[in-house]
């Protein structure tokens, strides 16, 4: 009986009408103790638009380039393949390289490609693995070392490039991307690099700026690498180019710059003042060294940026989590820092955003603290933000720190609108907002939902700022609402707002006022403005008016409950 199976099986070995054999796979020579290149390079054009392998376990040396061709899939598992000093060029490119028009469909598998001491060479042939100028490439399972020059592997004019299980140990850049790129992928990188493991640079530095332009949809992921630079660095080029949709994920290890860096090289006007927009990072776990970030956003040209998932433990780092530090005076179109888990924070703040830079929308939601340095500050605004959300901070902050702080030495900080909901911070001293220099600007504050334990004040203000007040809790008895000082004006409103027993509610300084509409803020109401409809619970029993909830009408303060005034 003839089965479905044993039809299978049958057609399995025989060809069928319309097929053609299966081409076999041209096998590379073995090596002949000398040099290889011009016996490898006649089989590569022998094998070309086909499978090519090497003998497993061969050690080739060459000091010319191994050229591969459109369709061809090269195996070098367990082989070696060493571009000799003095060779003066890259090691392994595609055809297109030198003989013009486009390749596509090109593999290498395995082997490890290794640039010798001396080699030298000028330009793009200071590559070890160049490919320009090819469609669907797979680079899978390479090891790489380098003893000098750069790139270990350059991609340039590439669509549709896949470089996956990449090892390690060069001198230069690991995996660094030239526009004009397409949806390249770069995933699972381990090893060291001396400078920046995975770069994108649209237009690269004068002496290896062979191709450039746009670079788009691109993914980097899981790369764990100890890089003597950054990990990850994304520049938007010169002013007419762009990198835009561009996702990192998954960094470890540890850099000795910053760990992700985005927007501008200063050193060089092909690497500066390039557009870079719709860049995700998210799930960051990597360490670097004091003065250095996690994620660098020193752009003149940056759209948005949505940071994710970042894991942060050093509490020696003095450096931000995430800081924005244009060169020149720079604006962000949005910046987004949500599901952060700190540890421990050290003297840096988790954002930090510099006095050049302006950031018009600025969003940070799920950040954990569970341990800081006395006196760190979760969002420090030197700069300016032109509109602030954070929601679901949980932190603990010892001494005098501060959630948003505009710092006093930044004379022109503005934020501009900001809200904090569904927020609790516990410490001792300090509080939640801080905008003490009378030349900052801080016209609208709001919080909602938040409680504070230990923190002394809600805010301290030296600005003309509008407090919006909603299921509000200060649980510290030396502070309360706000602290005014000499050139500040605080307006509060709102309702729901528990203070501790006994605390002040709030503290006017010599020339700075503070006029409540918020019956609920228990305050002695002699400090505040006499303003229509104005409203408190007055502490102070010595006022005629007496205790209790008061109004003010034709600028007396009555009591609602007897109709006494004062």
């Amino acid at each position: 009986m003839t089965t479905r199976r044993s039809l299978l099986a049958i057609a399995g070995g025989m060809l069928l009408a319309g097929d053609s054999p299966r081409p076999e796979a041209t096998i590379l020579p073995g090596p002949s103790g000398g040099d290889d290149t011009a016996a490898l390079n006649t089989a590569l054009r022998t094998g070309a638009g086909g499978l090519v392998r090497a003998p497993r376990g061969a050690d080739y040396q060459v000091s010319a380039p191994l050229v591969v061709h459109s369709g061809t899939t090269l195996f070098m598992s367990e082989c070696t393949v060493t571009l000799t000093a003095g060779s003066g060029c890259n090691l392994l490119t595609n055809a297109a390289v030198s003989g013009g028009g486009r390749d596509r469909d090109i593999t290498v598998v395995g082997g490890t490609w290794v640039r010798a001491d001396r080699v030298g060479g000028t330009g793009p042939d200071l590559h070890t693995l160049r490919f320009r100028r090819v469609d669907h490439l797979v680079l899978k399972g390479l090891a790489v070392e380098t003893s000098g020059d750069k790139y270990a592997i350059s991609l340039g004019d590439v669509t549709d490039a896949t470089v996956s299980r990449i090892r390690l140990k060069v001198q230069s850049d690991g995996v660094h991307i030239q526009g004009p790129a397409a949806r390249t992928r770069v995933t699972t990188i381990r090893g060291s690099t001396g400078d920046d493991t995975v770069a994108i640079t649209p237009r690269d530095w004068q002496a290896y700026d062979d191709v450039s332009g746009p670079v788009t949809d691109t993914v980097i992921e899981d790369i764990d690498v100890t890089s003597a630079a950054a990990l990850v660095k994304v520049l938007g080029g010169s002013p007419e180019t762009a990198v835009l949709r561009t996702t990192v994920r998954g960094v470890g290890g540890r850099a000795r710059n910053n760990v992700v860096w985005i927007g501008d090289d200063t050193a060089e006007w092909r690497t500066t003042g390039g557009h870079v927009d719709d860049l995700v990072v998210e799930q960051v776990r990597a360490a670097t060294v004091p003065g250095r970030h996690v994620v660098y956003v020193n752009g003149s040209n940056v759209g948005r940026v949505h940071i994710r998932g970042l894991t942060f433990a050093d509490p020696g780092a003095d450096g931000a989590v995430v800081r924005v530090s244009p060169r020149t005076a720079a604006t962000v179109a949005e910046l987004t820092v949500e599901g952060v888990d700190v540890a421990h924070l050290g003297a840096g703040p988790v954002v930090g955003i510099d006095p050049a830079a302006r950031v018009q929308r600025l969003r940070v939601d799920r950040l954990t603290v569970a341990a800081s340095a006395a006196g760190a500050t979760l969002l420090q605004v030197a700069g300016a933000v032109d509109d602030l959300t954070v929601r679901a901070v949980s932190a603990a902050m010892p001494g005098d720190s501060f959630l948003l702080e505009l710092p006093r030495w930044a004379a022109n900080a503005a934020v501009r609108q900001a809200s904090v909901s569904d927020t609790g911070v516990a410490g001792r001293g300090g509080g939640l907002v801080a905008a003490t220099a009378a030349t900052h600007t801080l016209p609208r504050l709001a919080f909602t939902n938040v409680r504070t334990a230990g923190k002394a004040w809600l805010a301290d203000l030296n600005t003309r700022t509008e407090l919006l007040l909603s299921r509000v809790t200060v649980d510290d008895t030396t502070g309360g609402v706000a602290k005014v000082r000499g050139s500040g004006a605080a307006v509060v409103r709102g309702n729901t707002l528990r203070t501790a027993p006994g605390a002040q509610g709030v503290a006017v300084g010599s020339g700075g006022s503070v006029t409540s509409y918020v019956l609920d803020l228990a305050v002695d109401v002699s400090r505040l403005v006499r303003a229509e409809g104005s409203s408190a619970t007055n502490t102070n029993a010595r006022l005629s008016c007496g205790t209790g909830p008061v109004v003010c009408a034709g600028l007396t303060w009555q009591n609602l409950q007897t109709g006494a005034t004062w």
